[in-house]
């Protein structure tokens, strides 16, 4: 498997052992190869989930697990099948509303608004939703900081700009959940993924048709519910791939997975 944390620990591997030669040697050119390294480590521990499809597409690269496949683009899962190919996508979706905050006209606007997004829908999909207990001790510091992060960045946009809606829901969710928590109410954590699958008698077939239906899907959802869904890559992908199977065992281990 081509992952991205482990040409992560390659590149810092490679710049602890640089380090260590420039100090027993006294070459600069060891002192600069390290430099090197850890900057590639860093580079690809945050945008690595840019960086690895970028080289397995340029290299056509494609990653076998199982009967499964997966493409240079890194961006859907294959699976050859009699007759053709599966290939599915995977989008995550962030709620930024809660039913428990509204009244019961409101929950009823959001029932409705939930069973006309999935009538919408041309092609089958499924929404997966992983639920799990918050430790409030840690949850609430984080929770501020996420709040102060999202105002900081409100600040910076332009007034006119089309992100202010979006930061907007995304600072009221963290209000609400904080007077929820100084209110004594237990808090949960939702992680929400959804799957589409389409079939083609080629594997370009299958892939063509299935990012159009995740584009579809994209659209009907993040506009109905006022969520935000996008395509996953790479390694979130493939955690949404291996869920199905096997999800997280505690709260620690999902935060540690999400996306």
């Amino acid at each position: 498997m081509i992952a991205n944390r482990v040409v992560t620990f390659v590149a810092l591997g490679g710049g602890i052992l640089s380090l260590l030669f420039s100090f027993i040697s006294g070459q600069i050119i060891f002192a600069l190869i390290s430099s090197i390294f850890f900057a590639l480590s860093v580079i690809i521990w945050k945008y690595g989930y840019l960086l690895i499809p970028f080289f397995t597409g340029a290299g056509n690269i494609v990653e076998v697990r199982g009967g499964y496949t997966i493409p240079p683009t890194r961006d859907c899962i294959i699976k050859r099948a009699a007759g053709g190919y599966y290939a599915s996508k995977f989008l995550e979706i962030k709620f930024y509303e809660s039913m428990i905050d509204k009244n019961e006209a409101d929950r009823s606007s959001m029932i409705e608004s939930f069973e006309k997004s999935l009538a919408s829908l041309k092609n089958v999909l499924k929404i997966s939703l992983m639920v799990s207990a918050v430790d409030l001790t840690k949850h609430i510091d984080k929770i501020k900081a996420k709040r102060s992060a999202s105002e900081s960045k409100r600040r910076r946009l332009p007034p006119n700009s089309e992100e202010l809606v979006r930061i907007d829901r995304e600072i009221a969710m963290w209000n609400r959940l904080l007077e929820r928590i100084t209110h004594g109410d237990r808090s949960l954590e939702i992680t929400a993924f959804a799957q589409t699958t389409a079939f083609g008698v080629t594997k370009e077939e299958a892939i063509s048709k299935v990012r159009r239906q995740a584009k579809e899907a994209k659209t009907i959802i993040s506009s109905t519910l006022g969520s935000d869904v996008t395509e996953l890559l790479d390694t979130d992908m493939i955690k949404c791939f291996e869920w199905s199977y096997f999800i997280p065992a505690d709260s620690e281990q999902l935060r540690d997975e999400v996306f």
